[in-house]
C-alpha cells in the first residue's frame, strides 16, 4: 500500500517535538511494509527573520527513512481564514508535483481538518482515491465557531471517504456534523512503548540537575489560552502560600509565555515555577519519570496523548474533566476535576501525590503505535478504491503523478 500523509503539524530538525505522533503514526505504517510519504507544510511566518531557511526532517523521522516534503505555506495572517485552504493548496503544488512523479497514493490522509484536510479532499478528487482525515480537537470544537471557517470544515468532514478521531467523545461531535456513522471512526492514539517507560524516579530527577527529594508537578504543551495555564499558575501560588514545598516545571512553549513569565515573577514565584521550554522528543520520558504527578487544566482538550506518555513513565495524571480525557482516565492512577476549580485542583494532586496512584500507574494498559497503525490499514483497507464522491471532468493528476 501507498501512503500519502499531509499537515502542517509534523516534526522537523527546528521544531522537533512539534507533532511527534504524526511522525510515530507514519514510521508505525512504514514499519508494516506501506511506502509512506509526506508532505509538511511550513508557514512562511515561522522563516521571516530567516527567509532563506531550508528545513529537514526531524532526526526520527530521518532514521526511518520517510521522505518529507517541507513546502512554504503561504496565507494572510488573521484575514481571509475561509480562504486558507486554497492558499494551502496553492503553497504545496510544487510538493505534489514532486511526490507524485512517478507514484501515486492508494490513500491520502491529512491531519486537521482545516485548512490540511481542505487539500488532501482536494486531491483525492483530482486522482479519485480514497482519503482520510485525522480529527485533533480543536478543529472540529473551537473552529467551526469561526463563520468564515465552519463551511469548509464541514464539507471535509461530510465528503472524506473516513474521519478518523482520537476518542469517541470527538467522534459523537463529528457526527453531530451530519456525517454517517459508517464513516467515522474512533482510533486512539499510541505510545512508543520502549522510549516512555518507567524508571527510577532520583535517577531521573538527578539527570535533569533538579533536587531529588523536591517533589515535583509537570505540565506539558503549547502555551496558548485554551490550555488555561493562569488556573495552573494560581495553584502554584496558593500551595506555595500555605507553604508546601515543590517545584512546578512548564514543559513547552508559545505565544503566552512572556505574559505568563512575568505573572510568575510578579508573584515572586520564581523559585516554584520553572520554565522548561520546549524539550526533545527523546528527552521527554526523563520528565515524566522525574515527575510525582502530570497535571493539565485545560478549558478544552480532544484527549491528549501527554497523559499515555505519563502513565508509560509510571507517572499519575491530575487534569480538568474536559473533552474525551475520562476515556483514559482511571480513579486508580488519575484524578478529574472540574474545569476552574482551583480548591478541587488543589485537593487532587495533594491526594494523588500521596497516596497509591504511583505504583498503580505504572501497571496501566499500554496502546502502541504500532496498536493504531494496525487498526488503521484496517479500516483503510476496507475502503472501496476509489474516492466515493468523484469529480467530474479531467482529473488534474494523471496516474504516474504528473500534472495535466
Amino acid at each position: 500500500m501507498k501512503l500519502l500523509f499531509i499537515s502542517t503539524i509534523f516534526p522537523d530538525s527546528r521544531h522537533p517535538s512539534r507533532g511527534t505522533f504524526n511522525d510515530e503514526l507514519c514510521r508505525a505504517l512504514k514499519r508494516t511494509g506501506v511506502d509512506v510519504r509526506v508532505i509538511a507544510p511550513q508557514s512562511w511566518t515561522e522563516t521571516m527573520t530567516s527567509p532563506n531557511v531550508r528545513f529537514s526532517p526531524a532526526e526520527s523521522t530521518a532514521k526511518a527513512g520517510l521522505p518529507v516534503c517541507f513546502p512554504k505555506y503561504w496565507f494572510p495572517p488573521k484575514i481571509m481564514r475561509s480562504q486558507y485552504g486554497q492558499f494551502y493548496w496553492k503553497s504545496i503544488q510544487s510538493a505534489l508535483e514532486q511526490t507524485l512523479s512517478g507514484w501515486t497514493p492508494d490513500f491520502i490522509l491529512t491531519y486537521w481538518a482545516h485548512p490540511d484536510g481542505e487539500a488532501g479532499l482536494r486531491l483525492a478528487e483530482e486522482i479519485n482515491k480514497p482519503c482520510g482525515v485525522i480529527i485533533g480537537g480543536s478543529d472540529v470544537l473551537l473552529l467551526p465557531g469561526d463563520s468564515s471557517r465552519r463551511r469548509q470544515i464541514v464539507r471535509v468532514l461530510q465528503e472524506s471517504d473516513l474521519v478518523l478521531t482520537v476518542s469517541q467523545g470527538l467522534a459523537q461531535v463529528v457526527q453531530g456534523f451530519d456525517v454517517p456513522s459508517s464513516r467515522v471512526s474512533t482510533l486512539y492514539q499510541g505510545v512508543d512503548a520502549d522510549h516512555f517507560r518507567p524508571d527510577k524516579r532520583d535517577q531521573a530527577r538527578s539527570w535533569l540537575g533538579m533536587d531529588p527529594d523536591r517533589p515535583m508537578i509537570l505540565w506539558v504543551g503549547r502555551m496558548v489560552d485554551v490550555k488555561n495555564l493562569d488556573m495552573l499558575i494560581k495553584v502554584a501560588e496558593v500551595k506555595a502560600n500555605r507553604g508546601d514545598d515543590f517545584v512546578l516545571c512548564l514543559v513547552g512553549d508559545g505565544p503566552l509565555r512572556p505574559q505568563l513569565e512575568r505573572t510568575v515573577q510578579k508573584l515572586g514565584l520564581e523559585s516554584i515555577v520553572s520554565f522548561v521550554g520546549s524539550v526533545g522528543h527523546q528527552d521527554l520520558p526523563t520528565w515524566y519519570q522525574a515527575a510525582d504527578v502530570t497535571v493539565l487544566c485545560s478549558h478544552s482538550e480532544g484527549l491528549p496523548n501527554v497523559f499515555r506518555e505519563s502513565l508509560a513513565c509510571g507517572t499519575p495524571f491530575v487534569s480538568t474533566d474536559v473533552g474525551s480525557i475520562t476515556e483514559i482516565a482511571n480513579p486508580q492512577y488519575s484524578m478529574l476535576v472540574e474545569a476552574g476549580n482551583v480548591p478541587a485542583f488543589i485537593q487532587a494532586i495533594d491526594f494523588v501525590m500521596q497516596g497509591p496512584h504511583q505504583d498503580n500507574a505504572a501497571h496501566s494498559p499500554i496502546r502502541t503505535w504500532d496498536d493504531m497503525a494496525a487498526d488503521l490499514l484496517e479500516l483503510v483497507q476496507a475502503l472501496p478504491p476509489g474516492h466515493h464522491a468523484k469529480t467530474s471532468g479531467q482529473n488534474a493528476w494523471s496516474a504516474s503523478g504528473s500534472q495535466s
